[in-house]
């Protein structure tokens, strides 16, 4: 039984951190209501569009709460350049919406997609 335990506890630690390193992927997708990034921004498209500049100052808070939320869970499965690239494109977007800059938000957007695509590769 000791002989058990002693291989048994580190393949199964090694497995668990082998996981999480690898499943960025899989981590960075909703798990709830309240972290629905990549919908947010095709919302965030649509609302810019159509120059509805209330929706998108509040789709982009909303997007700046569940960025949070993905980043805690893809810490150590993502790189940290995309991690803090993705982060600055919601800055830029917020900056964009107060001046209603709809070409520079449709950039940034297209710009997150090329982003997430990417994250966790």
């Amino acid at each position: 039984m000791n002989r058990f335990f002693l291989y048994a506890i580190p393949i199964l630690t090694l497995a668990i951190f082998i996981v999480i390193m690898t499943g960025g992927f899989w981590l960075k997708q909703p798990f709830g209501e309240q972290d629905r990034v990549f919908e947010s921004f095709q919302k965030l498209e649509d609302y810019t569009k159509g120059e509805e500049w209330e929706k998108a100052q509040e789709e982009v808070d909303y997007t700046a709460k569940a960025w949070k939320k993905v980043v805690n869970r893809i810490q150590f499965s993502a790189e940290r350049e995309y991690m803090l690239d993705i982060a600055g494109v919601i800055a830029k977007i917020e900056g964009s919406i107060r001046i209603q800059d709809k070409e520079a938000i449709i950039q940034e957007i297209y710009y997150f997609y090329s982003l997430w695509e990417n994250l966790g590769r």
